[in-house]
């Protein structure tokens, strides 16, 4: 069933093709939510990579190499989380009643204010990302955490809000979890993650300033959700990855 999990997280939430039927039961979608924080940290490790070879056989600038950066992260995820991250900015600044920013959330169409919540975070991303290159602050270690965590904070999230509405993937998703058996699995990645992230980067006090705004993040928007939405939904669940990748890139510039 971990097996199936894993796959389906690939499938969920990645461009890789998984060609298989899979099962979508309590244990196979409880070990998918429970993998996504190491999905993130795998996709990481793919974009260190394209670093470390971007930093060791050319020379282009830290510009460059930081839109080349975003644009393998938005390649992994196929895009998904962007969606709902304009999704989110088309409904939020729309400044309608809930049921219609509920309305306008699962509308496929993007908007004025989606194009440009979409704009701002890409460039925030980029130029915050080439300032750490810039100034020797962007390591290995960073690329691998700062997805980690940004989707541990969103299954933090996920498992203590309420769906907007009893439809949706994000419903089926909710209604098949086994909630201790995800928030278990949650606190064993906290428990592995953060000792390590620790380790590798040798410095104690960033890791747990990063995680410390993580979790806060995951409490803050479930009220701002809840206020303005009614509670969470697939989009959300991909803007608050975003939004809080952007937010830990930010914290590590100031930080360095």
């Amino acid at each position: 069933m971990i097996i199936y999990g894993i796959l389906l997280a690939f499938q969920f939430f990645t461009v890789v093709p998984v060609q298989k039927e899979l099962p979508l039961t309590k244990p196979t979608i409880t070990s998918m939510f429970s993998f996504l924080p190491w999905l993130g940290a795998l996709m990481g490790a793919v974009i260190a990579a394209l670093f470390y070879s971007l930093q060791t056989w050319t020379d282009i600038s830290p510009l460059l190499t930081a839109f080349i950066l975003v644009l393998g992260f938005i390649i992994c995820t196929g895009g998904l989380h962007l969606d709902g991250w304009v999704d989110m900015g088309d409904a939020f600044f729309s400044y309608r009643d809930t049921e219609k920013r509920l309305e306008i959330l699962d509308d496929p169409r993007i908007g004025a204010f989606g194009a440009m919540s979409l704009l701002f975070l890409v460039l925030t991303k980029i130029f915050f990302i080439a300032e750490l290159i810039a100034n020797g602050g962007l390591s290995i270690v960073w690329l691998v955490t700062v997805p980690f965590l940004a989707r541990l904070g969103m299954s933090l999230y996920f498992i203590q809000t309420k769906c907007s509405k009893e439809k949706g993937l994000a419903y089926f998703f909710k209604e098949k979890l086994y909630a201790p058996r995800f928030l278990a699995m949650t606190c064993i990645s906290m428990l592995i993650g953060m000792p390590v992230i620790i380790w590798w980067s040798g410095d104690f006090v960033i890791p747990l300033i990063l995680f410390a705004i993580a979790i806060i993040s995951s409490g803050l928007y479930k009220i701002w959700t809840l206020r303005n939405f009614r509670g969470s939904s697939g989009d959300l669940l991909g803007a608050f990855i975003e939004g809080m990748e952007a937010i830990l890139w930010i914290t590590l510039l100031l930080l360095s």
